[in-house]
């Protein structure tokens, strides 16, 4: 007996295509969370060690690590821009203590042609000596809010540029046409 190719098929029930299309959208669902968790876990800490050469400015240094010069970005600070008021200050702060020292980086990403570190001198972190000692804002975004209790200390006791209460944040000095800005100089994101 021959079969008639053009004989037409019993269509399937829509309930039928709705248990495909959910299993086939959870099986997407699922394979993206794990590329998630597996990015999440390529961002492990990095531990390197080295002496600090020079800073830039604030929050930004070269390291001799091994036989090569790391630029090392401080991780969730923001120091004033060098050619902003008390961006020269914040830069001699910070080398007076590290500059010509041995440091430890915990690194945790990259910014830019830098790494994004959380700097040691012995046990001491670095990062948070320059909050306290009124030369950086803590910038949340990436701190995680990690310094503001430091910021708000270093503010009452007028510490370093906290001296002047009317300041404007290194992000609306690098981003002056920011809406947020317009309306508070002091915004950090």
């Amino acid at each position: 007996m021959k079969r008639n190719v053009f004989a037409t098929r019993t269509p399937k029930p829509a309930g039928t295509f709705m248990k495909y299309t959910a299993l086939i959208l959870a099986a997407f669902i699922s394979l993206s969370a794990h590329s998630a968790e597996a990015k999440k876990k390529k961002q492990q800490i990095q531990h390197l060690s080295g002496i600090v050469q020079k800073c830039h400015d604030g929050d930004t240094c070269r390291v001799l690590v091994g036989n090569k010069i790391a630029k090392i970005r401080f991780a969730g600070i923001d120091c004033p821009e060098l050619s902003q008021k008390y961006g020269k200050e914040a830069r001699n702060y910070t080398e007076s203590v590290i500059k010509n020292k041995y440091v430890n980086l915990e690194c945790d990403g990259k910014s830019f042609d830098r790494l994004t570190c959380t700097v040691f001198l012995a046990d001491k972190n670095v990062n948070l000596m320059i909050v306290e000692n009124g030369w950086a804002y803590d910038s949340t975004k990436y701190s995680k809010g990690r310094y503001l209790a430091s910021v708000d200390t270093a503010k009452n006791q007028k510490m370093g540029m906290w001296i002047d209460r009317d300041l404007t944040s290194p992000y609306c000095y690098r981003h002056k046409t920011n809406k947020k800005c317009a309306l508070d100089q002091s915004y950090m994101p």
